[in-house]
């Protein structure tokens, strides 16, 4: 936790952007590079046209962080993939309710 769901992009990238960003997350967060967990999706996006290539999207999902962090981890995230060639990324941040989260079997609350 946090969990951040890659989908539009290849498995490699998605394991680069896991490995090469987890330590300045860690430091954008304030919190163990290790507590994030990245999770690769492959997606196929058609239109009316059939298939498509899509930019990367992202799901973030964690309990509620500062406007200007979540800002940080946007423009990181961003950068990454713009890096990679992409004209930029969709990254949305979702919320856990800390009654609403079990680990272990265990309440967050």
């Amino acid at each position: 936790m946090p969990q951040i769901i890659v989908k539009g992009v290849t498995q490699e990238q998605a394991k680069s952007l896991a490995m090469d960003n987890c330590e300045k997350l860690g430091q954008i967060v304030d919190c163990p590079a290790d507590w994030f967990v990245f999770d690769w999706q492959e997606s196929k996006f058609f239109d009316f046209s059939g298939e498509i290539r899509h930019w990367p999207v992202v799901q973030v999902w964690w309990f509620a962080r500062p406007q200007e962090v979540q800002d940080a981890v946007a423009k990181l995230l961003n950068d990454y993939f713009v890096q990679l060639g992409y004209p930029g990324s969709q990254i949305s941040f979702h919320i856990f309710e800390y009654e609403s989260y079990y680990e272990e079997g265990n309440n967050f609350a």
